[in-house]
């Protein structure tokens, strides 16, 4: 049994290790200055620690899984982004059918003039007004209808009076010509859109996979600090059968110190796990959106580990993440954005050859109505066609937009043949990890039990005096460990299973999160 003074040395120890880990941790996120080492009593009593949780992090907070998910999705900034990214979609969507709309023109002029002759001067006064209306056409042309009226006067005659209807029609033959090339805008605007929505998919995805994924860390966390408490107890419970031992006199007090190391050393474990909660606490805040601060650090789970016997089919889980992939579906949204823009390049390599008519009746008297009447009789008609052609030498900036838009095409390809690539990568991998996860449990459990036994056979080993403390300690150091190894491996299953279902399209379904779209 140390003496006061000796007892008095080894706190003093006790606390400057204490100090001195403080310091060190002066660069984590969480420091350990807190954790302070007391005495039971006078004269040599086993120092007992004051948990970090509760005196630094303030009373826990349930989380519910449902609850955490609603508030990751309504607070995350990537899927406000999204949102943000459709509404741009829909109005470049609208701007893009604008070739369709029906464009209305109207026009007034009026002028005179003055001619000198040997005569005399002639002046002439003249006046018009004239209204279109035009409409792209599906085919690149462009249909209108135009009305004309014009009023002259002269000095040296009476007035006269000139009305005219003209129907008119340009219609690219080469360059400009076709419907693929008249939506093109509209058709690419239609493919950012989807693109955003698929964005909005995989934003969905992974901030629920984020915060499934720190719920299950958060667990292993509680679980594992459980099982070292727990061990704590034992020690401790052997600490107390020990000192009653040396107090009837049947135990040597040598058999005291061991205990107490192993005390001391599931002490500092229990502070690692504690550390240990209170970082899971802090990245599960973070990915659910909810505040930090003074009173608001910790987190409590509610959800009861177990592992789901099923089967993994590679083969078939990579086809239905090939399918499901957000982001092989945008890289094809890509693909087919590329296609649009090759074929407006390669269209416009072809020269110019537009095709434009024009033809209407029209009627010329010195009273309006007269020439009214000559129009709508058909006195006058007129008819007129032209050809025009135009293009550049060399083509040469044509010709390279066509190569650009070619060239971006094939790398969107050489991107989706890379993802799936990486998706069969991902999947092997989650299969792997869910499969072995699943067979460490099963040793776990196996192991987890024969610990017990050989615990409870040390036990009786040590009552009939035929083991010693230490040997008991190990034997109850290598239960807690089977039993965090099974507590790692059920976690491990759930991220890995997770994983899966966040790849094949499982994921948001199986928490009843839908994403909107406009």
């Amino acid at each position: 049994m140390p003496t006061h003074g000796t007892a008095r040395m080894l706190r003093r120890a006790v606390t400057a290790l204490v100090v001195c880990s403080a310091a060190t941790a002066a660069a984590e996120p969480l420091t350990v200055a807190l954790r302070i080492v007391a005495d039971d009593g006078a004269g040599g009593g086993t120092p007992t620690v004051q948990p970090l949780i509760g005196a630094l992090t303030g009373p826990a907070e349930p989380a519910a899984l449902p609850t955490l998910l609603q508030q990751a999705i309504r607070t995350d900034p990537d899927l406000a982004k999204v949102t943000i990214d459709l509404e741009i979609a829909a109005a470049s969507i609208d701007a893009a059918r604008a070739w369709d709309d029906w464009q209305v023109g109207a026009g007034a002029s009026t002028g005179t003039s003055v001619t000198t002759t040997a005569v005399g001067d002639a002046r002439l006064w003249n006046a018009t007004l004239s209204g279109d209306l035009t409409r792209r056409l599906s085919t690149g042309g462009v249909a209108g209808v135009e009305v004309l009226g014009r009023w002259s006067d002269s000095s040296r005659s009476a007035s006269q009076y000139t009305e005219a209807i003209t129907a008119t029609l340009t219609q690219p033959l080469l360059r400009g010509r076709g419907e693929e090339l008249v939506r093109a805008a509209e058709r690419a605007a239609q493919i950012d859109r989807d693109a955003a929505a698929l964005a909005g998919d995989a934003a969905a995805v992974t901030v629920v996979q984020d915060v499934v994924l720190a719920y299950f860390n958060l667990v292993a966390a509680e679980r594992e600090l459980a099982i070292r408490q727990a061990s704590l107890e034992l020690a401790r419970e052997r600490l107390r059968v020990t000192q009653a031992g040396i107090t009837a006199g049947g135990v040597a007090p040598a058999e005291r110190i061991s205990v107490e190391q192993a005390i001391a050393t599931r002490e500092e474990d229990i502070l690692a796990g504690e550390v240990s909660v209170i970082e899971a606490s802090l990245a599960l805040r973070r990915a659910a959106g909810l505040p930090i601060g003074a009173g608001q650090l910790l987190l409590t789970t509610d959800v009861a580990l177990a592992i789901t016997p099923r089967s993994w089919d590679i083969a078939g889980i990579l086809a239905a993440t090939i399918a499901y992939s957000p982001e092989a579906a945008r890289l094809r949204a890509l693909e087919a954005g590329a296609t649009i823009d090759v074929e407006v390049g390669e269209r416009g390599v072809l020269p110019s050859l537009d095709l434009a008519m024009s033809l209407g009746p029209s009627g010329t008297a010195d009273d309006p109505g007269e020439a009214a009447l000559d129009v709508v009789t058909f006195q006058e008609f007129a008819a007129a066609l032209s050809l025009t052609y135009r293009t550049t030498v060399g083509e040469v900036a044509a010709r390279a937009t066509a190569r650009s838009a070619r060239a971006r095409r094939q790398r969107v390809r050489i991107d989706a043949g890379d993802l799936e690539k990486q998706l069969a990568l991902a999947v092997t991998r989650a299969v792997l990890a869910v499969t072995a996860a699943e067979r460490r449990h099963d040793l776990a459990v196996r192991t987890i039990g024969l610990a017990e036994q050989a615990l409870a056979a040390e036990q009786a080993r040590l009552a009939s005096g035929k083991s010693r403390n230490v040997d008991v300690l190990a034997r109850q150091d290598e239960l807690r460990a089977a039993q965090l190894r099974q507590i790692r491996a059920i976690v491990e299953w759930h991220r890995a299973a997770t994983t899966i279902a966040a790849l094949t399209g499982e994921l948001l379904p199986g928490y009843g999160v839908t994403v909107a779209r406009r």
